[in-house]
């Protein structure tokens, strides 16, 4: 079976090499032909001839480019992750309406209003809101961002006004903070609606983000009833065929923090031993015979 894998041209460290390298062979173990492409090089061979993505038996889409996503489903390419998956997984604003209209517990959330234009006078009741709502310290988000970037823990009614200044109030939410879960939280790889990998991650250092990326640890972790059918739940939800649900283990029960549709393959890999690559690759050849 010959498989299109197709990532991200800016993409280009080591890690994600390296976790080319491990989808490559995980597809000769299988026996798949997987060629790799990058969206600049796709989005050009598609100007030139659309018949090109013909030879694929399916798309694994590891990327977030929605619209050249979108493009090889109209093409009738079969796409994994598809990308209404994409969309709603890689809006943080969109993944928390989405879990809480599916009554999936997530942190208190609220989105900032859409405004035309900034004016600190247009927020002063919705700042004061969220703060009574929420207390200080607070979450604050944006609505795009991987690898705790563009995540921030505000102490005071001056930080979130700063914030809001230097992103003149657009495409920024602000959440519950849990004193009890700071820099720590549980990864959870689902594959075909099934829990394949799990790894408790905690920040090595004072950070409140507990990623990998950002000088974190991990260690295996076997996830309870609970945690497995609420990272089960926000797969479907999402409409994803393969993700990464990140758990925080409030006191009162596990919240979902995010879910990732292209969650990086090597660290899960490297902590339990388990090959989700293999696994995403299995599940995509199952589902298309």
């Amino acid at each position: 079976m010959k498989i299109l894998l197709v990532n991200n041209i800016s993409l280009s460290s080591d890690k994600f090499n390296e976790q080319n390298k491990l989808l490559m062979q995980s597809a000769k173990e299988i026996n798949i032909d997987l060629e790799i492409m990058n969206n600049a090089r796709l989005t050009s061979e598609l100007a030139k001839n659309e018949n090109i993505v013909k030879k694929f038996k399916a798309i694994l889409f590891y990327d977030k480019d929605i619209f050249l996503c979108k493009k090889m489903e109209n093409l009738g390419c079969k796409v994994l992750n598809c990308s209404d998956c994409i969309k709603n997984c890689d809006n943080k604003a969109l993944t928390y309406q989405i879990l809480e209209n599916h009554n999936i517990p997530i942190p208190k959330t609220y989105i900032v209003p859409f405004l035309f234009y900034y004016k600190k006078k247009y927020l002063n009741e919705f700042v004061e809101t969220i703060i009574s709502k929420l207390s200080l310290p607070l979450v604050a988000k944006k609505w795009f961002g991987s690898e705790g970037q563009q995540v921030y823990l505000l102490h005071t009614k001056n930080e979130i006004f700063k914030l809001i200044k230097k992103e003149k109030g657009k495409e920024l939410l602000f959440q519950q903070y849990y004193s009890e879960c700071h820099g720590s939280d549980i990864r959870i790889n689902v594959v075909g609606n099934e829990v394949v990998a799990c790894m408790h991650r905690k920040s090595s250092t004072n950070d409140f983000r507990s990623n990998l990326s950002n000088g974190g640890f991990a260690k295996t972790y076997s996830p309870s009833d609970k945690e497995i059918e609420i990272a089960k739940l926000s797969a479907k939800a999402l409409n994803c065929d393969f993700c990464g649900v990140d758990i925080l283990q409030t006191k009162n029960g596990p919240v979902v923090c995010e879910v990732n549709s292209n969650a990086h393959l090597l660290n899960i890999y490297k902590v339990t031993t388990i090959n989700v690559a293999k696994k995403i690759l299995e599940y995509i050849v199952n589902h298309i015979n």
